[in-house]
C-alpha cells in the first residue's frame, strides 16, 4: 500500500468515521459525510457591530460533484453560509465557511 493509499484509508476509517469524528450533514440539501472543528473560529472580527464567524469542515473530494470555490453561498443544515476558502490536499477538501451574525 503506497503512502498516499494509506492515507486515504485512514481518512475515511478514522476522521469520517461516525462512530470517531465524522458525522453526516446537510450540505445543500444532500447528505455528506464531514467531520468539523469544534470550535467556531470568532476571532475579532468585528466591523460596525457585525460579527464574522468561521467554520472548518473536511470531506473527500469525490463526495462533492462539484467543489465549492470561495464566496460561493451554501446550506448546511439548514444554515447559511458563505465559502471562504477551499483546500485540497490529497482527496479530500478542507472548506472554510464563513457567515456574518448582528
Amino acid at each position: 500500500m503506497t503512502f498516499k493509499e494509506q492515507i486515504e484509508t485512514d481518512f475515511d476509517s478514522v476522521l469520517l468515521n461516525t462512530g470517531e469524528f465524522g458525522r453526516v450533514c446537510a450540505w445543500n440539501g444532500q447528505p455528506l459525510k464531514i467531520a468539523e472543528s469544534a470550535v467556531l473560529d470568532n476571532e475579532a472580527r468585528e466591523a460596525e457591530g457585525v460579527n464574522i464567524q468561521r467554520k472548518k469542515i473536511v470531506c473527500k473530494n469525490s463526495d462533492l460533484q462539484n467543489p465549492p470555490a470561495p464566496t460561493e453561498e451554501i446550506t448546511l443544515d439548514g444554515e447559511t453560509w458563505y465559502v471562504y476558502d477551499v483546500q485540497k490536499p490529497l482527496a479530500h477538501l478542507i472548506i472554510i465557511l464563513e457567515r456574518r451574525a448582528a
